[in-house]
């Protein structure tokens, strides 16, 4: 049941491992869709929970059906594939730099506090399942790289959207 699921949609069972994409969307570019490009590319047989909403014709025969009354919020349904990503796949960060600026809303203002949530899941649980890359523009990347080394010092920040799908990958297979 290899596919993608977009917010709100709830799939009752997911048989392969789950890779949610975690990071900036609103003033980003659209990394999700390359991620799933370069993660079906590297495995067929996995889910991913994408939170852009926004659909993409080159996509549409990998988007899952399913509930979409069954979430309250896009939010709940994020808390909900975030935490089961952690168990059976992997939560996936990717801190890009900003593409357009806006002052109306911080720039991966959500990000930052997802991240910090689960830097300190990882911190006190190991066996929770994440990893984090950047293209080396996310501001205050250098502050996010050293809270990393000090909460997970095990964790590599990879350099490229590739290198941080096939950590992914590779943390969706562990036992």
């Amino acid at each position: 049941m290899a596919g993608v699921i977009l917010p709100k949609i709830h799939v009752e069972r997911i048989m392969d491992p789950l890779i949610f994409l975690a990071g900036p969307i609103r003033s980003a570019p659209n990394w999700q869709d390359e991620a799933i490009g370069l993660l079906f590319s590297m495995r067929r047989e996995i889910v991913i929970a994408s939170p852009r909403r926004e659909r993409n014709a080159r996509l549409l025969p990998y988007y899952l059906c399913g509930r979409e009354d069954f979430f309250h919020r896009q939010r709940a349904w994020e808390r909900h594939y975030l935490d089961m990503a952690s168990r059976t796949g992997a939560v996936m960060f990717w801190l890009p730099g900003e593409e357009k600026h806006s002052c109306r809303k911080s720039y991966g203002a959500m990000t930052r506090i997802e991240l910090g949530q689960w830097m300190t899941n990882y911190r006190n649980d190991s066996s929770v399942r994440l990893c984090v890359g950047s293209d080396g523009r996310f501001s205050e990347l250098d502050t996010i790289v050293y809270d990393l080394y000090l909460d997970a010092p095990d964790m590599k920040v990879f350099k490229s959207l590739e290198e941080t799908c096939a950590e992914a990958i590779r943390l969706s297979l562990r036992e």
